[in-house]
């Protein structure tokens, strides 16, 4: 306790340095009214910003760097400074959420509860503010996909759940299509394109959502479900494909599959009629990891839906003949 001479009280402030500290102020004893015990404060315990000390007189008898302490300085100049440094403490700042973020969130969470109406119903209303049918494809159900997956990695759902989720928007997607899409474009000479999944992947969101927005723009579509790598290879040697689009979950990242990917695509060029057959990867992990599409030896891979046409086209491009790998069909 420390006590000015015009009966101001400090409490909380030490009577005794014990170490002999260089700085001391003098107090008196609160029950005799006695001169108290000099208390001791280091030289530069409140020293301002670049100051040594604060300018005190020096008390008679003691060294240079003795500096006198009264309390009066301490409330007027080191608590001030004090609770200036506390106030200037940076604060938090909250970001928010992007809009189309949020219901992509908001619709992943509905797709696994137990009533889907709700799911449902952000759907139709979505479908309102959206440009068009695709756009709600690729704005919205491709990130709820993704969502999906977030999830299942926070152990929020299961892949069960994920699965079923997925199921979902591919039956929603399937009636806004029939309900909503113009005719497609008319080619004279339109390409063939093989969608299909990774053999052994369960979720056919991607292959789904790419063959409607290939037929879209006028691409004859084929899409097929083969179980194995030999089922693939027999598609592409009895039928003429200019390319193949094989996709992994949009939801999931299934890194360790890419060496499977790898030797699926290996086996598809070999057996291919066409020789220059090119093969447009799409999925998750293709989107994340920009070494996956060298990975698997694709031609290219797509970072969004909305890319699958541009890609198929400039692979075509760029893909060199080279002998035909079977000749069975001659």
């Amino acid at each position: 306790m420390i006590q000015s001479k015009d009966g101001l009280s400090f409490p909380g402030l030490p009577r005794r340095c014990g170490n002999g500290a260089a700085g001391f102020a003098t107090s008196r004893d609160r029950r005799t009214g006695a001169p108290g015990t000099p208390i001791c404060f280091p030289l530069g315990s409140f020293a301002g910003p670049g100051q040594s000390s604060f300018p005190f007189p020096a008390i008679r008898g003691q060294p240079d760097r003795v500096r006198a302490v009264h309390p009066e300085s301490i409330v007027s100049t080191v608590i001030p400074h004090l609770l200036v440094k506390h106030s200037a403490a940076p604060k938090r700042v909250r970001i928010a959420k992007d809009p189309a973020e949020a219901r992509a969130d908001e619709l992943a969470r509905l797709l696994i509860a137990p009533n889907l109406a709700d799911a449902f119903d952000l759907i139709d209303s979505s479908l309102t503010r959206a440009s068009s049918p695709t756009a709600l494809f690729t704005g919205l159900f491709e990130p709820t996909a993704r969502k999906l997956g977030d999830l299942w990695s926070e152990d929020a759902c299961s892949e069960f759940e994920v699965t079923i989720g997925l199921c979902q928007l591919q039956t929603a997607m399937r009636r806004i299509s029939f309900d909503l899409l113009s005719a497609p474009l008319t080619r004279s000479q339109p390409r063939t394109v093989l969608v299909i999944s990774q053999p052994g992947e369960p979720h056919s969101f991607f292959p789904a959502l790419h063959s409607e927005l290939l037929r879209q723009a006028g691409w004859n579509t084929v899409s097929e479900f083969p179980d194995t790598d030999k089922a693939l290879s027999d598609l592409v040697a009895n039928g003429w494909f200019d390319a193949v689009n094989l996709s992994l979950s949009p939801a999931l990242r299934r890194e360790h599959w890419l060496p499977r990917v790898a030797e699926t695509i290996r086996k598809v060029r070999r057996a291919s009629r066409n020789p220059a057959l090119a093969v447009v990867a799409s999925g998750r992990v293709f989107a994340e990891r920009a070494d996956a599409c060298t990975m698997v030896g694709a031609d290219a891979a797509t970072v969004s839906s909305v890319q699958i046409e541009r890609c198929l086209m400039r692979s075509l491009l760029n893909r060199t003949a080279r002998p035909a790998a079977n000749f069975a069909w001659i």
